[in-house]
């Protein structure tokens, strides 16, 4: 008898255990996620991405840098560029598209005024993370310090220090959290 009550307390306690998890949370996880927590969790994941990745994306050639020829804009490389930011699935069309801009116009900048040494104007740090630290910034994921986040509605605004003082918007699109602007607030 006490064997078969042991061993039902046993099988109770096992089957609550998860419910009991899930209530309480855990360290790194709530049990209910805000839309901050996931917010933040979107910058998190989009670096650990973009640390992940950032080989594939630096070995894209997107300037053109031929011997005694003016620099120009590869737009196929361009375009492979921000397929493979794309690829992610945490940045939004406009973000892209606002870098899609961006290489018209420096395209448009080579043409009016023809470079043909140095490093080519607007090409000369990371693209994404806005910093020519970018390899040390993200070899310090573990010391990222998130200083706030403001909601207000379908946006969020995460800033935080890794290395630099940064500061990511994001926009909800079909309940999900995706990077719409990325700041480096220490450049500017």
């Amino acid at each position: 008898m006490n064997t078969r009550i042991i061993g039902l307390l046993m099988a109770f306690l096992i089957s609550i255990t998860p419910l009991i998890a899930a209530k309480r949370g855990t360290p790194h996880e709530p049990a209910i996620s805000t839309d901050s927590t996931v917010a933040v969790r979107t910058v998190q994941n989009f670096l650990r991405w973009y640390k992940a990745n950032i080989g594939a994306t630096s070995r894209i050639i997107l300037v053109n840098q031929n011997p005694g020829k003016p620099y120009s804009v590869n737009i196929k490389n361009t375009e492979q560029y921000l397929a493979t930011l794309r690829s992610s699935h945490l940045l939004t069309d406009t973000f892209l598209n606002e870098w899609r801009t961006f290489f018209k116009e420096r395209q448009t900048g080579f043409q009016a005024t023809p470079q043909r040494e140095g490093p080519p104007t607007g090409f000369d740090y990371d693209l994404v993370m806005l910093s020519q630290e970018v390899d040390m910034q993200l070899d310090s994921l573990k010391t990222l310090k998130i200083k706030s986040v403001k909601l207000k509605q379908n946006k969020a605004a995460v800033k935080f220090f890794l290395l630099a003082d940064y500061e990511f918007r994001l926009v909800q699109q079909n309940n999900r959290w995706l990077i719409n602007e990325i700041l480096n607030l220490s450049a500017e």
